[in-house]
């Protein structure tokens, strides 16, 4: 929970979302859990399998569009 909610806000921004919903494109939904887990490394996002640990802005803008490129594969 460290931190989350500040990259919620961003995600939601930058994705033109809220939680629960999904971008235009349906490459994206956000949704929240209370706890992943990873108390130590937080914030953590989770992709399908895939966890991201300790963000920061800059690393969700990395991440989107490492998604979006193909770079990262889900």
């Amino acid at each position: 929970l460290v931190g989350s909610d500040k990259i919620i806000d961003y995600i939601q921004e930058k994705l033109n979302i809220k939680v629960g919903g999904t971008t235009a494109d349906g490459a994206f939904t956000l949704k929240t859990v209370e706890c992943l887990g990873a108390c130590g490394y937080a914030p953590v996002l989770q992709c399908n399998y895939k966890f991201h640990e300790n963000l920061t802005i800059k690393k969700v803008d990395e991440l989107i569009e490492a998604y979006r490129s193909g770079i990262i594969e889900n």
